[in-house]
């Protein structure tokens, strides 16, 4: 679990090694950049390194921490009472892409930390649920009560299940999963709104625990390839 500085030294300590190790994930691939390589180039000892940084996941959920919260300040004014909830939706989308993009080509190393249960910060799926929760509360008219508490954590899956296509999507400037987001708006919402029959309300239920089983979660992380390199970020 990364510690979060008290010091100012402390806070550019931590900034210090976090961009070290985007560096040496681009120069030497994830899997060659131990936290010992890291330490080193960062001009710390590895004891440091440890006190700031558990392990190299835990160097990767930092950044997707401070990508989502930044995604999240962005989307705030875009999330006011009164928008649908199909645009609420879109502005998500939109707002974490806008924060992802520099960052495309470092999905995998993303996943591997973003897609499994056991390594995903507390503090980062806060953060993600708190933005579909904002994303729920403001829209207009309101989800049907029987599925509202639950939509946020639908929503937030579904989002991580269209991130996991966008961080392989190599089509240009991910031009098929950009597509996909947009039209998975409004369907979304749609079946939200239809949730307001109860056999529809049952299918919702059926769905979320199928996405949350992570099945589909597995197939993503057989997949991932820890010794490929990683480019760097532009």
């Amino acid at each position: 679990m990364t510690i979060q500085p008290r010091t100012l030294k402390g806070q550019e300590t931590q900034a210090k090694l976090l961009q070290t190790a985007l560096d040496c994930f681009a120069a030497e691939g994830y899997k060659a950049s131990s936290m010992r390589v890291i330490a080193a180039r960062a001009g710390v000892s590895l004891s440091h390194a440890y006190y700031y940084f558990s392990s190299k996941e835990d160097i990767v959920a930092r950044l997707l921490l401070n990508l989502r919260t930044e995604q999240f300040e962005r989307c705030r004014s875009a999330l006011d009472e009164g928008n649908t909830l199909e645009s609420n939706i879109r502005a998500v989308f939109t707002s974490g892409l806008s924060v992802m993009q520099p960052y495309h080509e470092f999905g995998p190393a993303f996943l591997k930390v973003l897609l499994s249960q056991d390594q995903v910060d507390n503090e980062l799926s806060a953060v993600e649920f708190s933005l579909w929760e904002k994303a729920v509360s403001g829209a207009r008219p309101l989800p049907p009560l029987g599925i509202r508490s639950d939509l946020p954590k639908f929503l937030s899956l579904l989002s991580r299940q269209l991130f996991s296509v966008w961080a392989y999507d190599q089509s240009a400037n991910q031009r098929r999963s950009l597509l996909l987001m947009d039209n998975a708006a409004p369907v979304a919402a749609k079946f939200a709104v239809l949730c307001r029959l109860p056999v529809v309300r049952s299918l919702f239920a059926d769905v979320l625990a199928l996405m949350d089983s992570g099945s589909s979660v597995q197939d993503h992380q057989d997949r991932q390839t820890t010794g490929s390199k990683v480019p760097k970020a532009s």
